[in-house]
């Protein structure tokens, strides 16, 4: 990959939840054109970078493959999981699992799939991986999150935030006041306190 080295904030939280999050699917949901394709390839980089053997991962890009409507295979998420188990793993899933080989699947820009929802609950269900998704529209992302109950963390991404313009312009990087996708500190006066007295010690 000829990747940024920017990596957005939402980088560590994804990273981290598909390693050892609670939940076997992992949502990054937002409008196009805000780095969630990159953000993707980043986490496999830093994957394979702490060793993760490339065998061991498998991206689809969904709005790249326009055969599938033609030949309208009814489950493309299935049948390509299973395609890569047996040509690339030369194992079943859980079979790798077993052998210490988790695989790691990666779907672009799901919501192009009018199914994804039922076919991915299917997945995790039967087979112990984890999954990255990316979807641009926040509808056709929500729609599939009661199917997906307790199955999936979900982080919303938007433009670029002003400390990561302030990182791109070489002023530095700033800590994050608040945890990702997290509001609750906002009614602590505690926050806010030590809000202020960071904003004293950065001014100028």
């Amino acid at each position: 990959f000829n990747l940024p080295p920017l990596r957005r904030w939402a980088f560590e939280p994804v990273l981290n939840g598909l390693k050892k999050g609670l939940a076997p699917v992992t949502v990054l949901r937002g409008p196009r054109q805000i780095g969630k394709t990159t953000l993707l390839n980043q986490t496999i980089e830093a994957l394979i970078a702490e060793g993760v053997s490339p065998n061991r991962m498998f991206r689809v890009q969904f709005d790249e493959l326009p055969e599938l409507k033609k030949r309208k295979i009814s489950e493309p998420i299935l049948e390509l999981s299973r395609w890569y188990a047996q040509t690339v793993l030369g194992k079943s899933l859980n079979q790798a699992a077993q052998d210490g080989q988790q695989a790691f699947i990666f779907l672009d820009e799901v919501q192009n799939l009018s199914d994804w929802a039922p076919q991915l609950k299917h997945l995790v269900d039967m087979n112990p991986v984890r999954v990255l998704v990316t979807g641009s529209s926040a509808l056709r992302i929500e729609g599939g999150r009661d199917s997906l109950a307790g199955r999936i963390s979900t982080l919303e991404m938007g433009p670029l935030l002003l400390r990561e313009i302030a990182a791109i312009r070489g002023f530095g990087n700033l800590i994050a006041p608040l945890p990702p996708n997290g509001l609750a500190p906002l009614r602590e006066k505690q926050f806010w306190t030590e809000l202020r007295a960071f904003g004293e010690r950065n001014k100028g």
